[in-house]
């Protein structure tokens, strides 16, 4: 049986019953189906059960209108949580496993006063800007 991690993201291989006590869904469901994508928030039995948090369509927050329909390139989507449920080991595929760094960061992160989060935050948020803002260089001129 595959061991799975903690951020880890899966596939639902059954249909699993959704509370709807943790959803952001535009329109919620019932139930979600089978190919659901989720990733795992807290190992509750390990190797066993798992809370998972499953996604569903990309929407985005409009001014004035709350949650709106998005597509993934737009700068602000995100994807809708269909609901946060425990799910069985057998219920799911592993479709990604984040970096080390990555689940590092988020321990971390869960451990940290939140005075020192506001500088990781600006770091962070510093990072991102330079990387999106860094040009690429030119090729040095050819002689010939």
């Amino acid at each position: 049986m595959e061991q799975f991690e903690l951020f880890d993201q899966v596939q639902l291989t059954d249909a699993i019953p959704l509370s709807g006590e943790m959803s952001n869904a535009l329109e919620p469901l019932e139930i979600a189906p089978v190919g659901i994508i989720g990733t795992i928030v807290e190992v509750l039995e390990p190797g066993e059960a798992f809370l998972v948090e499953l996604f569903g369509d990309w929407v985005r927050l409009e001014e004035g209108a709350g949650l709106v329909r998005s597509t993934p390139n737009h700068a602000t989507a995100f994807r809708e949580t269909l609901g946060v449920e425990v799910v069985k080991a057998a219920q799911m595929n592993l479709l990604h496993r984040p970096s080390a760094v990555k689940s590092d960061l988020f321990r971390l992160l869960d451990n940290m006063p939140e005075s020192l989060l506001a500088e990781v935050q600006t770091f962070a948020e510093f990072l991102q800007h330079r990387q999106q803002h860094t040009l690429p260089t030119a090729p040095p001129p050819t002689r010939s």
